[in-house]
Parts: structure tokens; C-alpha cells; sequence
């Protein structure tokens, strides 16, 4: 019985210290990227526009979620990654295109996020690249 009074007593300690815990989550929406690729599938998109949240004080990883816009094509993709800054200011992303692509954006400079991104398929295999240009 004493043991199990100490577990109830250690539940109620780490309860108290998670409510008490700050994260500050922040949201950064509409961040526009200029988009263009020669991967087949891809050649008519134009923009990528992605929201990123994440712990602005606690950590450098954010979750980015948004579109990649294709008006030619009448529609865009679902996109959905992560970001984050390195030790050093070097930008990185990499963020799905709809259930077939994946784009991975290492090392982007962490004062323009631009640069050139290759394009991988489902399966892993290098497909193509873009270029992305921060708006």
C-alpha cells in the first residue's frame, strides 16, 4: 500500500510540473517560397507557401505544413515537413509534395532559405530538383 501511495504521490508531482512548464509555440503562416523543377509532375508549380510552428524559445525544429501551387494545373499539392537551424545559420527543410514526392532542402543559407533542393520519389530514388526562393 505504501508503494502505491508514493506512484500516486509521484503522478501528482510530475502532473503539477508539466502544467507548470511554459512552451512558447509560435506560428509563423504564409511563408512563400518561388518554385520551379524539371521533375516531371512538378514543372508546372510555382510557389510554395508553408506555415511553420513550432517552440520559438525551446528548440530550432519547427513543423512546416502548407501547398505547393500549381495554377496551370488548376490545383496544388499537400505539403508537410520540418525546419530547422543549425549551429552554424544553415537552413534546413525538407517537406512531402502530395503522397509521391519528397523535397530536401539541406544546407539552404540561413539569411536567404534559397537555394537548390533535390527531389526524391517514394521510393528514395533522386528524381530531379528545384530551385526555391524565399518571397
Amino acid at each position: 500500500m505504501r508503494s502505491f501511495k508514493k506512484l500516486l504521490l509521484a503522478v501528482a508531482l510530475f502532473a503539477s510540473a508539466a502544467l507548470h512548464a511554459q512552451v512558447s509555440t509560435y506560428t509563423y503562416s504564409g511563408l512563400t517560397w518561388g518554385f520551379s523543377s524539371t521533375t516531371a509532375g512538378l514543372t508546372a508549380c510555382t510557389q510554395l507557401v508553408l506555415d511553420a510552428t513550432g517552440d520559438v524559445f525551446g528548440s530550432d525544429n519547427f513543423t512546416v505544413y502548407g501547398q505547393l501551387y500549381c495554377p496551370s494545373l488548376g490545383g496544388s499539392y499537400a505539403s508537410s515537413g520540418n525546419a530547422y537551424f543549425d549551429s552554424i545559420g544553415g537552413f534546413h527543410m525538407t517537406t512531402t509534395i502530395g503522397v509521391t514526392y519528397q523535397l530536401v532542402c539541406d544546407n539552404l543559407s540561413g539569411s536567404t532559405y534559397s537555394g537548390s533542393c533535390p527531389i526524391y520519389n517514394n521510393l528514395g530514388t533522386q528524381v530531379g530538383s528545384a530551385v526555391i526562393s524565399f518571397l
